[in-house]
């Protein structure tokens, strides 16, 4: 529900841009909710895209009744690769950005300092916010939708790597005879455990085992094959088992690489609940027999789903903001 805040209070806006939607967050500096929004991205040409998130900006901040002069930073969440340091946007082949001064155009147009960083990296940071009061400093946010990518938070601190490319696990080659994957190589994880692979087996599987329930149902998308999976259908079965095999042994690679004390799991295909998440438990389990080593580090306590109703990205975002105005 909208409120209309006192003048006084230091405001942060949280943008989460995707190829499809952009979602808006206006937070206080106690990290209160005044006001959500949502708006279809409009991908005619890169200004037009930029055009509509300005307008997406204004639009959060009138409905709750502030200034964009009253507001301290905004931040964004861009799906692709940013140059955080620049503002720059490398590539973001959804919105078709190729180095795009996002930052520095956003920031004149709206006279507000603005930060971006990939969107999957915005998100570690809002779990971050939840968690570091347990004491948890390494952690691991996983998101599983169009494609499969990590942010990674390292004894507190958000982690890049060389390139700005850490946590680029969906480009792990795990079937090096697999089908091709976007990025060119062969079996990468995306092309097993994504939405879109899910999906596209599925519609497979649906042409070739006729008493199925998948058979009956054209398109095939990623949420019927885990319904079909719940109502125990032995085909959806036997590809959710795959995925969550192929995404356990991914998890665990994660683990062994960068120690982290908990994996937070996330995107669109995790909406599947349960269904999702226990054959990746399960291989786990198998991974443990056997090996004092996986069995001292993967502790299936570790893994959690995220919340599907909250905005990560928006809420990273604005965290995003919050994080850099504290450190300036």
């Amino acid at each position: 529900m909208t409120t209309h805040p006192q003048s006084h209070q230091k405001w942060f806006v949280g943008v989460d841009v995707g190829g499809t939607k952009i979602s808006t967050i206006l937070v206080d500096n106690d990290f209160k909710e005044h006001g959500q929004l949502t708006v279809t991205t409009d991908l005619a040409n890169p200004d037009y895209t930029l055009t509509s998130i300005i307008s997406a900006i204004e639009k959060t901040l009138a409905r709750a009744g502030v200034h964009r002069d009253e507001v301290v930073a905004i931040g964004l969440g861009v799906p692709g690769q940013v140059d955080a340091q620049s503002g720059t946007v490398t590539l973001a082949a959804n919105l078709n950005w190729y180095d795009f001064p996002a930052g520095e155009l956003l920031s004149g147009a709206l006279g507000v300092p603005c930060f971006l960083e990939n969107d999957v990296r915005v998100a570690a940071l809002e779990i971050y916010r939840h968690v570091s009061h347990e004491g948890i400093e390494s952690l691991a946010y996983v998101n599983i939708g169009t494609g499969v990518a990590a942010g990674l938070i390292l004894e507190g601190r958000l982690y890049r790597g060389a390139h700005g490319m850490a946590g680029e696990i969906g480009h792990i080659v795990i079937e090096p005879d697999g089908l091709t994957c976007k990025c060119g190589a062969r079996g990468c994880l995306e092309t097993i455990a994504a939405g879109p692979a899910i999906a596209r087996a599925g519609q497979e599987a649906a042409l070739q085992q006729t008493d199925s329930l998948l058979a009956g149902h054209t398109p095939v998308s990623t949420q019927y094959v885990y319904e079909a999976a719940q109502a125990g259908d032995r085909t959806a079965l036997e590809l959710t088992r795959r995925v969550g095999q192929t995404m356990g042994r991914a998890l665990q690679a994660l683990v062994m690489s960068y120690d982290v004390e908990r994996i937070i799991l996330g995107g669109g295909v995790t909406r599947a609940g349960d269904t999702f998440l226990q054959p990746i438990l399960e291989t786990w389990t198998n991974l443990r027999h056997g090996s004092p080593l996986a069995e001292s580090l993967l502790q299936t306590n570790m893994i959690h789903l995220s919340n599907p109703n909250q905005n990560m990205g928006a809420w990273g975002a604005a965290t995003l903001a919050n994080h850099h105005m504290r450190h300036l």
